[in-house]
């Protein structure tokens, strides 16, 4: 999940390059929504998969990324509370 991956780029220090094919991905869901500032490597298209050609670089989470971070930590956590209750 792209929050995730946010939540991680919260708290790591920025920049980051990132190897794996499904978080240079989710790099790239992140920084169109506009809550990553990203380069990303050339797409190219083979058997039916998007591969990307090299590293993406975070440069920085936007002010937008670090508030929907929270957001979603917050909702995590109250899942975690309710989840964790008994029945």
């Amino acid at each position: 999940m792209p929050m995730r991956l946010l939540c991680r780029l919260c708290c790591t220090e920025l920049p980051l390059k990132l190897d794996d094919q499904e978080e240079i991905q989710k790099c790239e869901l992140l920084r169109s929504a506009g809550l990553i500032e990203a380069e990303l490597p050339p797409v190219t298209h083979e058997r039916g998969r998007t591969v990307y050609s090299g590293q993406a670089i975070v440069m920085r989470v936007t002010p937008r990324g670090k508030s929907a971070s929270s957001e979603n930590a917050g909702r995590a956590a109250i899942q975690d509370a309710v989840g964790a209750e008994p029945r």
